[in-house]
């Protein structure tokens, strides 16, 4: 077992399930960061009311899903760097637990002006083809995708069941008010220092709005995270 994240969790009520994700983390982190055995995702180009189009790669479970995970790339967003992020965290262990993956190809601080009609396009497409799934949306992003991941989850508030974002900050000067009560997992490496600064504003801000955050801060890595997909699928099964 790799050594222990440093671990901030408010409220406190929430230190035994604090305590569980960075155990989970430290121990699945030995794995890697990817499977051996990635899945190809299915690209979907959906129209939006603008006349423009967003992209979606989709890694669908076997049986029909229980939830679904929304991912948001890292870097300028593109279809290459979005397969990366996926099969790097989401390709295998979240499908295997019954997720589906949907990916989406934007620039994650775009989304800062563009959330409200991305947002409507993706979720009336998962509306329609995991009916029975979409009352469990976990969004997720890493680096430009973790400022994406939360204008995403303020565009659509009461769609979001968790956030994880691995390393994640908010940009916006807008309320995090809409997010009370969602849980968020924040992960940065300690050797990303404009990061782990710009996480430990975001998640005093989250704390001060009513989440229920909490913020692992990884001894050892920098930018890109090394975590093992169990963990996040475990985090995901015990909000």
């Amino acid at each position: 077992m790799s050594g222990a994240a440093q671990s901030r969790t408010v409220p406190p009520a929430g230190a035994l399930a604090a305590s569980f994700v960075t155990l989970a983390l430290a121990c699945a982190a030995d794995s890697g960061v990817g499977p051996d055995l990635p899945q190809v995702p299915e690209w979907i180009r959906l129209p939006m009311e603008s006349g423009s189009t967003v992209s979606i790669a989709v890694v669908r479970p076997e049986a029909t899903p229980r939830g679904v995970v929304v991912a948001f790339p890292w870097g300028a967003g593109d279809a290459s760097l979005l397969l990366g992020l996926i099969d790097s965290y989401w390709d295998q262990a979240a499908p295997a637990a019954g997720y589906a993956v949907v990916g989406v190809e934007t620039y994650g601080p775009d989304l800062d002006e563009d959330a409200a009609a991305v947002m409507s396009t993706v979720m009336s497409w998962i509306d329609e083809n995991f009916a029975g799934a979409s009352g469990d949306i976990v969004m997720t992003g890493a680096s430009a995708g973790g400022i994406g991941v939360f204008h995403a989850a303020l565009a659509v508030p009461d769609r979001v069941g968790g956030i994880i974002a691995m390393p994640g900050r908010y940009a916006g000067e807008g309320s995090l008010e809409p997010l009370a009560g969602t849980p968020v997992w924040m992960m940065v490496g300690e050797g990303d220092a404009r990061w782990v600064e710009g996480s430990e504003t975001t998640a005093e801000r989250l704390e001060g709005a009513g989440a229920d955050v909490t913020l692992d801060i990884l001894p050892g890595q920098g930018h890109v995270l090394i975590v093992g997909q169990d963990a996040l699928v475990q985090w995901m099964e015990r909000r």
